[in-house]
């Protein structure tokens, strides 16, 4: 498994693009390969990646969607509000011979995902906004993603606000187990940055029935 994981995230590194000229309100930032391993790999030791419908909701360049295809899922449906993404995420799937199984959707959640039915999704991998410039949007995510009564739920959620996420969960029926404390680093890539590189604490969790 380790080799593959390797071999995973040299891909991603390579063949997946990075978020260009990303916009603040959406506070959006590419997900480290070494996080998008974390949730990718959990689930596929966990028996249940293989011949699944996965979910890479606000997939950005769709690195979390075209993972979870390489590592034995049938179908991953890839959402976001920015369609310039739409042609990356395709033209990368494409080149990896996936195109047929990644659907793209350019919608918000709240809005025009129709094709996202209850119980549609086995998984559900998220690295959503922190919610520092879009104050409760980790929280709209969150709850658009228990809505779909997914077997699963795996997502990157800034740190300090576990006890808030586990009673969120607990209303839905969803257990919350932490799989990892890790750092998030943000290159500057904003006028507002400051320093080349910040790194933010974050925690890896899993949402559980």
């Amino acid at each position: 498994m380790m080799t593959k994981g390797v071999g995973l995230k040299i891909l991603l590194e390579k063949e997946i693009p990075k978020i260009k000229d990303p916009i603040r309100s959406l506070e959006q930032y590419t997900t480290p390969s070494e996080l998008v391993l974390e949730m990718i790999e959990h689930s596929y030791l966990s028996g249940i990646l293989n011949n699944s419908t996965t979910m890479d909701l606000g997939a950005g360049t769709c690195r979390i969607a075209i993972a979870s295809l390489i590592m034995g899922a049938t179908k991953s449906i890839a959402i976001d509000i920015d369609n310039r993404f739409s042609s990356e995420c395709l033209r990368s799937a494409s080149k990896l011979g996936l195109k047929d199984r990644l659907l793209f959707l350019n919608a918000h959640i709240k809005n025009g995902v129709g094709l996202v039915r209850e119980k549609g999704i086995d998984i559900v991998f998220m690295n959503p906004p922190f919610g520092v410039w879009n104050k409760g949007a980790d929280r709209e995510f969150l709850i658009f993603s228990f809505s779909r009564s997914p077997r699963r739920i795996y997502s990157i959620l800034k740190s300090g606000n576990i006890s808030y996420h586990t009673k969120l969960s607990s209303k839905w029926g969803y257990e919350l187990k932490l799989i990892a404390t890790r750092e998030f680093p943000i290159p500057a890539s904003m006028p507002h940055h400051k320093s080349r590189m910040k790194k933010v604490k974050v925690d890896v969790v899993l949402f559980e029935r």
